[in-house]
């Protein structure tokens, strides 16, 4: 039986209006069938009589080793990430760094997965940073998705570019010995094999083998586990460099209607957040 789109906004606008954070959508669609009832949650949160209710602890600046974090989607591209890595060793990026995304309080990053599992093949104990948000990655996707859409008028997600399978050895061998031999637009097949032999002491097959088990062992160091429920790609948060100081801001200063006692039947607002 087909659904009528009708009948679908109509169970989203329930649901949204409702401000229990556990029944809110967690696909940005959801959110932008009904982009008005968005905008007036991603607002409300000073105007519903508690100004402090909403608020989300968020912390700049925090850094963790980046075997402890974990994706939040699946979506992620192995030539660019290998890009990135030849880019690390070949000295024309910093190894970790600042991701520039935001951060759950059980470790899943919200955005910058390129850089993420790029620093975790070239040496996952460097520290790696971002906006530690202290909300779990499930009701994170939910409230960003929230913002998203409420707040920054943006209703159409990003398209996926491939699934973790592209990191399973045999891939990664492939794809290694592909940028060595044949290069790419961003490379030219010298000068990647030049850096892999600079990083292992390697020349030519031996090097690539080298290179291979190093990137393949450090990726065992790292978890490839998604928070509960999570969207596919295009159905996650769209927060850009440009939009992250207002997504900062929303979050810290209660803008989303998230936290309602009434929705949930208890007297108390849900302690979900908190301070570092």
């Amino acid at each position: 039986m087909k659904i009528k789109r009708s009948t679908i906004k109509e169970i989203v606008t329930k649901v949204i209006q409702e401000k229990n954070l556990d029944q809110f959508p967690i696909k940005l669609s959801q959110w932008a069938s009904n982009a008005d009832k968005a905008k007036q949650v991603a607002g409300a949160g000073l105007d519903d009589g508690n100004p402090d209710d909403d608020k989300i602890a968020v912390k700049a600046n925090a850094t963790f080793p980046v075997s402890k974090l974990k994706p939040s989607q699946s979506s992620m591209n192995i030539d660019k990430a290998l890009g990135m890595v030849l880019a690390m060793l070949g000295g024309k990026m910093g190894v970790g760094g600042n991701l520039g995304a935001f951060i759950s309080k059980d470790m899943h990053i919200m955005d910058g997965h390129h850089r993420w599992v790029a620093t975790a093949m070239v040496d996952p104990s460097k520290p790696v940073g971002g906006y530690l948000v202290n909300f779990p990655g499930t009701d994170l996707i939910k409230i960003l998705n929230a913002i998203t859409v409420g707040k920054l008028g943006i209703d159409q997600g990003k398209p996926a570019t491939g699934g973790f399978d592209q990191f399973e050895e045999s891939s990664v061998r492939a794809k290694l010995e592909e940028l060595a031999t044949q290069g790419s637009k961003h490379i030219q097949a010298q000068e990647a094999m030049a850096i892999l032999e600079q990083w292992t002491g390697q020349q030519g097959e031996e090097a690539l083998q080298v290179a291979g088990d190093r990137i393949v062992q450090n990726l065992g160091s790292v978890s490839f586990e998604l928070p509960s429920g999570a969207p596919t790609r295009p159905d996650m948060p769209v927060i850009d460099d440009d939009d992250v100081n207002k997504a900062v801001d929303a979050l810290q200063g209660g803008e989303v209607d998230w936290n309602d006692p009434g929705a949930s039947g208890n007297e108390e607002p849900a302690k979900r957040d908190g301070k570092y």
